[in-house]
């Protein structure tokens, strides 16, 4: 284990993630998780905390969306093992967002978890927040198109091929069950387009805003929000489409699709 904690290391002194104070991690880790066990994870974790750097991770959650009650501290997250091994980590806070809640910990914690639980991602959102503070954003294991903040972006400049569907939801906190309509900006379901930050990249990379490491066998992209939200902006005012790639006829959209 003390290799993969030194070889992780590299990798990120590499990258320069530990110059930035607050980083916002997405990530697929399945094939480390695989081969190393929940070891690899909290290695992974320890790297950042050992360098008092302030980490968000996404604890996302579709529970309300299907009637559920959500539980910022019992209900599980539904993007991975990573994200349910960090939220359990003694001093992260959770925020109440009954579809994107976030775990934090480290300095502003309790900042970046309270927002507004009535939109997705809007202004006073957790998104704006990460956008207002130039979070850095780092992917791990996996490509650009699982960051959610593209969708900030989108709601944003107030793109046509999605719009505000409205959600009840049922948020349990300090023994009481609270009821709130959540206002989410999802993809029409007749858009037959998927997205694809494959341009994104490129231009980001050309203009030298987004660093692209080997992480394993796969790659880390390390960004900040400003940065992200101006390059996809200038490509959306381009081509309000140039974010999204033509989908294959037996494509079928997923919930997973739409964040």
């Amino acid at each position: 284990m003390k290799k993969i904690s030194s070889d992780l290391e590299k990798i990120f002194y590499d990258s320069e993630i530990f110059k930035y104070d607050y980083i916002y991690i997405y990530s697929d880790l399945r094939y480390y998780l695989i081969k190393y066990g929940n070891h690899f994870s909290k290695n992974l974790l320890n790297l950042f905390l050992k360098k008092k750097k302030t980490i968000i991770v996404p604890t996302f959650t579709y529970s309300a969306t299907r009637g559920e009650i959500f539980n910022p501290i019992k209900t599980p997250s539904e993007i991975g093992q990573f994200s349910e091994i960090f939220r359990h980590i003694k001093g992260v806070h959770r925020s109440s967002h009954p579809i994107f809640s976030v775990s934090c910990i480290g300095k502003k914690a309790e900042y970046f978890v309270e927002s507004k639980m009535t939109d997705c991602f809007g202004e006073g959102t957790f998104f704006d927040k990460l956008y207002q503070n130039n979070v850095k954003i780092l992917a791990l294991g996996c490509n650009l198109n699982r960051v959610t903040f593209v969708h900030f972006v989108e709601q944003s400049l107030n793109v046509s091929y999605r719009y505000f569907k409205n959600f009840k939801a049922k948020i349990k906190k300090q023994n009481k069950v609270e009821e709130v309509n959540v206002r989410y900006f999802v993809r029409k379901l007749d858009f037959k387009r998927s997205l694809d930050l494959t341009d994104f990249e490129s231009k980001a990379i050309s203009l030298k805003k987004l660093i692209k490491k080997p992480f394993g066998r796969f790659s880390s992209s390390l960004i900040s929000s400003k940065d992200f939200f101006d390059i996809s902006s200038l490509l959306i005012k381009h081509n309000e489409y140039a974010l999204t790639t033509k989908c294959s006829n037996d494509y079928a959209p997923s919930h997973w699709n739409f964040c």
